[in-house]
């Protein structure tokens, strides 16, 4: 590595070009796969899948089918990978260290733990909405008024846990979360009790 100060016009030049490539590369590398998610999870029957669930319905009122999003998403992350990959090169060619372990630190850190956070996320939501579905449809309790409130408190405490377990494993520290959301899920849990009471006295 040499200083900036050291180099000539076209040394600088050719720094700023590579890094310049390396973002045009990544951009490009992003809108592929993006194209390439887009088609091959419509083609897979994925869209119409993800519709089954809560977070995928919730996806769709938005305006995006579940290959939009996913791709968008993904292209997103090499882009910013690519623009931050782009600065620990300047930062290594222009022996400016902060700057080179800041950008490995943000990729290896922030982009990293944001991609175990939202698999871990999104895999959990799945699987606590097919459990919830599986509670409508009158698996575990028979009685049709009491299943919408239970149903939903499952679903509501166990979305929470999802989260705060995935944001751990994204690196995030949860303490303050997880204080947080003990009066909330007590809050929940008298509130579905109120409810659970109230049907049993219109019951009689």
């Amino acid at each position: 590595m040499c200083g900036a100060s050291d180099m000539d016009i076209w040394t600088y030049l050719f720094h700023v070009v590579a890094a310049v490539a390396v973002v045009a590369v990544g951009f490009v590398l992003g809108r592929v796969v993006k194209r390439l998610l887009e088609r091959g999870l419509a083609r897979l029957g994925f869209n119409d899948w993800f519709r089954n669930f809560n977070i995928g319905r919730a996806l769709l009122r938005s305006g995006y089918t579940a290959g939009e999003f996913f791709g968008s998403l993904t292209a997103w992350l090499i882009y910013i990978t690519s623009i931050l990959l782009a600065v620990a090169y300047l930062g290594f060619a222009f022996d400016s260290p902060w700057l080179y372990r800041w950008a490995l630190d943000m990729v290896n850190v922030y982009v990293y733990g944001f991609v175990k956070f939202f698999v871990i996320a999104l895999v959990g939501f799945i699987l606590v909405d097919g459990f919830v579905e599986y509670i409508y449809k009158g698996a575990i309790f028979r009685v049709e008024s009491v299943i919408g409130p239970v149903a939903e408190y499952i679903r509501i405490i166990l979305y929470l846990v999802v989260i705060t377990f995935a944001l751990e494993q994204g690196g995030i520290n949860v303490a303050t979360l997880s204080a947080m959301l003990t009066p909330i899920t007590w809050g929940l849990a008298v509130a579905v009790v109120a409810v659970l009471v109230l049907e049993a006295l219109k019951r009689k």
